[in-house]
């Protein structure tokens, strides 16, 4: 499967309001391993063609937990979920502490979760 195909069904699932986790797709890998997109259908080889669209279908009626909705901060609070209302808590002294010793991967990864809740 090539990347084309993975931005083809991310960018399907944007564009109606969805975000997809890394477990959804690895399913799409195994699903998909050996297809290829063309014309903006997914060849799969031995099966035929489906839409990107049928096949999001499928996979969020297969697994709905790993699909979750995109924020949109636009939104009128009436319309807002608790969990997109919710402050994020400040990082304590200790979690700073442990961020100053941390280096490569972890630091980077730290590094940006105290960009995000700035």
């Amino acid at each position: 499967m090539s990347t084309e195909i993975e931005d083809a069904i991310v960018s399907a699932a944007r564009a109606v309001g969805f975000a997809i986790n890394s477990t959804i797709m690895t399913t799409v890998a195994i699903d998909l391993a050996g297809s290829t997109l063309e014309n903006g259908l997914i060849m799969v080889p031995g099966k035929g063609a489906l839409t990107v669209q049928d096949y999001l279908k499928d996979l969020h009626a297969r697994a709905p937990s790993g699909f979750s909705k995109v924020q949109q901060p636009d939104k009128p609070d009436s319309e807002r979920t608790i969990g997109e209302m919710r402050r994020k808590r400040p990082l304590d002294a200790e979690w700073h502490a442990r961020r100053a010793k941390a280096t490569g991967i972890t630091k980077t990864m730290m590094d940006e979760i105290e960009r995000t809740r700035a």
